[in-house]
């Protein structure tokens, strides 16, 4: 059955019929994409964008085929690419749910593009919930991206940063495999000379520059002679949020021997979560491997990584 927007369910409804009349109405605005806000703002797509986002719909739908999901096509109207010089956002692009949309600021390099595309198709594909909420003034507002659950006044989300790890996570392996494509092929190449030819590249902290996350590199020149040769690199982001989520699925596997053939299965469970809505079994796992409220201490600790990767050190 063809999807007209991202939500599943309403919560905090009085009724099917109140549930129904907000689903209808979060359709029409997955139709309609004015925005005035970015009127203006925001360009035509290229004929390459529109294949990278057709090649961002087919590897998504995939994820969601695995898990018995139908395929939910993402039209590029619902794709907003916002001009260098008018992106307001530190991000370079977001999913905003309740606007049921993707925006984007323009970016040149074809294998970023795609992998932002991705992401944020994983966002846009994954389990949602509309909540109106209960207070004072009730308002429409998130409940459920993936992971993530608000609370029930709309004021606080938990397992943000569970989901943006599992999110990466996924976005990386489907990247790796569109490798491949022709479209890419110069990129590819660039970033394989780059790495070949600059092996100790190093940041100003002393560092490598090149790491296992970096999947593009190129050389920028200087356009004078005493402007210095650059380097630059595209990483696979949510560094901190992987780096928990990774350190959990350790200790999961160490804590149970031979109930997992290896560490992707365990991944299999966070991601099939985060797709289908379900977060049972995240919770009975990660609750039965450690103690009884893990999985929501975890969540309860998203404001402050630190203290989130001490925790998790410390099951």
């Amino acid at each position: 059955m063809k999807k007209n927007s991202s939500f599943e369910r309403v919560v905090g409804a009085k009724n099917k019929e109140e549930e129904e009349e907000i689903l209808i109405k979060e359709e029409e605005r997955f139709d309609d994409q004015f925005f005035e806000d970015i009127e203006g703002k925001e360009r035509e797509k290229t004929l390459e964008e529109l294949k990278i986002i057709e090649l961002a719909n087919g590897a998504t739908n995939e994820i969601s085929r695995k898990y018995g999901l139908d395929d939910f096509d993402i039209p590029s109207k619902n794709i907003h690419i916002i001009k260098e010089e008018e992106w307001p956002k530190e991000a370079d692009a977001f999913y905003k749910p309740m606007m049921q949309a993707i925006a984007s600021k323009e970016q040149p390099i074809k294998i970023v593009f795609l992998k932002k595309m991705i992401h944020e198709m994983l966002h846009f594909k994954s389990y949602n919930a509309i909540q109106i909420t209960d207070e004072e003034k009730p308002k429409l507002s998130e409940y459920r991206i993936g992971l993530t659950v608000d609370t029930r006044d709309g004021k606080k989300m938990y397992l943000r940063n569970l989901n943006e790890a599992v999110t990466e996570e996924a976005t990386k392996r489907l990247l790796k495999k569109l490798f491949i494509n022709p479209i890419f092929e110069n990129e590819i190449k660039k970033t394989v000379e780059t790495v070949k030819n600059y092996p100790d590249a190093k940041l100003s902290t002393g560092e490598p520059l090149f790491e296992k996350d970096t999947f593009y590199a190129e050389v920028i020149k200087g356009e004078e002679e005493e402007k210095k040769t650059k380097i630059k690199t595209e990483v696979f982001s949510k560094q901190l949020e992987r780096r928990v989520f990774n350190k959990l699925i350790e200790k999961i596997f160490e804590r149970n021997p031979g109930k997992f053939k290896d560490k992707e299965e365990i991944f299999e469970v966070f991601l099939k979560g985060m797709m289908t809505g379900d977060i049972l079994p995240v919770g009975r796992l990660v609750d039965k491997t450690f103690s009884k409220g893990t999985l929501r201490k975890i969540g309860e600790l998203d404001s402050d990584i630190k203290m989130q990767e001490e925790f998790v050190d410390s099951l």
